[in-house]
């Protein structure tokens, strides 16, 4: 055996107790790695069930969420449906200061401001009336501005009957004025009022026979005799009906039209009416009402489809704005309807109505019409904007909603940006009334200022407010309608906001409280024809009852290819051309309504009030601009040969 062999012999044994050893440590290590395993697995296990029991929580919490924001939606809803009514104001310092501080963070100067623009209204204005109900004051800028007269105001009783009571001494009243002698009277005045009432008209039309000539100096009738019997062959002789009253029906038209204004003016339903008939004595159910309205609405709706389409043809901006209803179809529940009004600048009123509110329905109803359209930024412009049927023009008013919204939330802010829009509603005020070509440079002038000025407030702020405040709804109200919001720097005629429509839809809306909802579409219809004629009467200073029944008097004896001419519009040009014979009709011996109605005079198209300035500088005039083109034709050749009239 080598030495080699024999060495290797020796470690033969340390090299098994080592393989002995490597093996055991192998196997402890695998029991050691199962045992891992195991617990991993265990872990992994335990995992999986918590993130089940996670995702299940998560889930829960989300569907708790969903129901928290949802009560608090209806308590938010519940909220606004029961405070009362807050006007969108905020105080005047108040806005001052903000203003103040927001020039001076954005380190911007306005133009000199637009309270030092309005001499001339202020001249204007610094008139005081008959009764001295106004005394001038001097404020310390210079500026004259009037004060009022706190007390009662001053009632003009000077077409009101007037019923004296002589009260007399017991002692002249015992004497029966016997050694006495009237030396003055003093006299008080106190208003008195004594139930309405209904009138009843009995016209008796005589029926007479013609008397031979033998016998007529012998048989003369006179006005008190009995009625005689005539032979067979008589010849008789009648009047026929006069032309002021209604055939087949029992309302005279002043009843109609008191009727119509009670409903769709005061807003009385005609439950209401009938009981106020009761409590008066002579009881006129709501059924005799309603056949009255149907009787006659034809014969209005005429006059109002012709003002549509007179306004269509006519108008250089058209202000719209719409709003919901309820109708009643069967016994099925409510469906919503809308109910839209048009505004043509000083023309017209128009009420429609449609099932839908949306693009289709507005494009049929603007059907013929090509021109500016002041509205809100509802989606449903979109699609005639694209088409070119209108060029749309938004409401700055709706922009400072917005802001107006945002007050609870973050005044200090939202108190900026509506002291800033103040400043653009001051100088629509003080170019109210100016002639359009003045008016539009004018109002240009002191207008871009202040948009550059919200521009700069908007840039500022636009990144620091957070997604979901209301703060940064108005902001992107206002970027996302900007160049439909600066349209009306183009034209002194567009006005800068839309608070004529939403101020004749509030009596709908008001009217709402009391009717809850139309019965059919058949009341909707009545509510829109009647309504428009009373908007419009109210826009051209005319009293609507009266000028409903003298149209009403009329309308049956007119001309259906001209019944614009009865439109308020034209009512007092019509009426100064009348026949004999038509105005023996609209002028009965029982009515003075002609005569009442044409002694209005008319109403002025701009009003101004200095002494209202710093009150209310946050609300513009009611009064849209008139459109003054040329060459329009009329829609009968009794419009063509009349000429146009301008209001300015």
């Amino acid at each position: 055996m080598s030495p080699c062999d024999f060495g290797s012999l020796i470690l033969l044994p340390v090299r098994a107790a080592c393989y002995a050893t490597s093996v055991a440590r192998s196997a402890d290590g695998r029991k050691d790695s199962a045992t891992e395993l195991v617990v991993a697995h265990r872990e992994i296990a335990r995992l999986v069930a918590e993130n089940a029991d996670l995702k299940t929580l998560l889930v829960e919490m989300q569907r708790a969420l969903d129901a928290s924001r949802a009560d608090l939606a209806r308590y938010r809803d519940l909220y606004e449906e029961n405070r009362p009514n807050r006007p969108e104001h905020v105080p005047g310092e108040e806005q001052a200061a903000a203003l103040a501080a927001a020039l001076q963070d954005l380190d911007v100067t306005l133009l000199p401001s637009v309270a030092e623009n309005d001499d001339a209204a202020d001249a204007a204005g610094a008139s005081h009336g008959p009764d001295g109900s106004d005394e001038p004051t001097s404020s310390g800028d210079g500026r004259t501005r009037k004060r009022h007269k706190h007390g009662r105001a001053r009632i003009d009783a000077s077409k009101l009957l007037v019923h004296a009571v002589f009260v007399d001494p017991p002692e002249v009243v015992a004497a029966g004025g016997a050694g006495f002698a009237l030396v003055s009277t003093e006299s008080s005045d106190r208003l008195s009022r004594s139930p309405a009432r209904y009138i009843l008209l009995r016209i008796h039309r005589r029926i007479f026979r013609r008397l031979d000539s033998d016998t007529q100096d012998a048989e003369t009738p006179r006005m008190g005799d009995e009625p005689s019997v005539p032979p067979p062959d008589a010849e008789l002789l009648t009047a026929p009906i006069p032309g002021a009253v209604w055939p087949r029906l029992l309302a005279d038209p002043s009843a109609i039209a008191h009727a119509i204004v009670s409903k769709y003016d005061d807003l009385l339903p005609l439950h209401r009416q009938e009981g106020i008939s009761r409590r008066d004595g002579y009881v006129v159910p709501r059924s005799t009402l309603c056949g009255w309205f149907e009787a006659v609405d034809p014969v209005l709706q005429r006059i109002v489809d012709a003002m549509f389409r007179d306004a269509k043809r006519t108008a250089f901006c058209l202000a719209s704005d719409a709003t919901g209803v309820k109708v009643r179809t069967g016994f099925a529940p409510c469906d919503p309807w809308s109910v839209f009004v048009f505004v043509a600048g000083q023309d017209h009123v128009v009420f429609r109505y449609a099932r839908t509110h949306d693009s289709v329905v507005l494009g049929e109803m603007l059907e013929g019409y090509r021109g500016y359209l002041l509205g809100d930024a509802t989606s449903i412009y979109s699609p005639l904007t694209t088409m070119g049927i209108i060029v749309l023009v938004c409401c700055w008013a709706h922009v400072r909603r917005y802001f107006y919204k945002a007050l609870e939330t973050d005044r200090a802010r939202a108190t900026a940006a509506i002291a800033i829009l103040g400043q653009l509603f001051e100088v629509e005020r003080v170019c109210t009334g100016l002639p359009d070509a003045e008016k539009t440079a004018k109002r240009a002038e002191l207008a871009r200022p202040v948009l550059e000025l919200f521009d700069a407030w908007l840039d500022r702020e636009r990144a620091r407010v957070d997604e979901r405040t209301p703060l940064k709804a108005a902001i992107t109200y206002a970027d996302n309608q900007r160049e439909e919001l600066r349209r009306f720097l183009l034209d002194g005629r567009l006005r800068i906001d839309n608070n004529v429509c939403e101020g004749l839809l509030r009596k709908l809306v008001l009217g709402l409280n009391n009717w809850k909802y139309f019965e059919n579409e058949t009341g909707l219809r009545w509510y829109s024809n009647f309504r428009s004629l009373i908007a419009s009467c109210q826009l051209h200073g005319l009293c609507p009852q009266r000028y409903l029944e003298c149209v009403l008097r009329l309308a049956p004896h007119w001309s259906q290819r001209s019944v614009l001419e009865l439109a308020p519009k034209y009512w007092r040009a019509t009426a100064n051309t009348l026949t004999a014979e038509q105005l023996a009709i609209v002028r009965p011996e029982w009515s003075s309504a002609f005569d009442e109605l044409m002694a209005m005079p008319p109403k002025p198209t701009t009003s101004v009030r200095p002494h209202h300035r710093r009150v209310k500088a946050q609300r513009s005039s009611a009064t849209i601009v008139p459109d003054e083109r040329d060459g329009a034709e009329r829609e009968d050749a009794a419009d063509r040969s009349r000429p146009r009239r301008r209001h300015r």
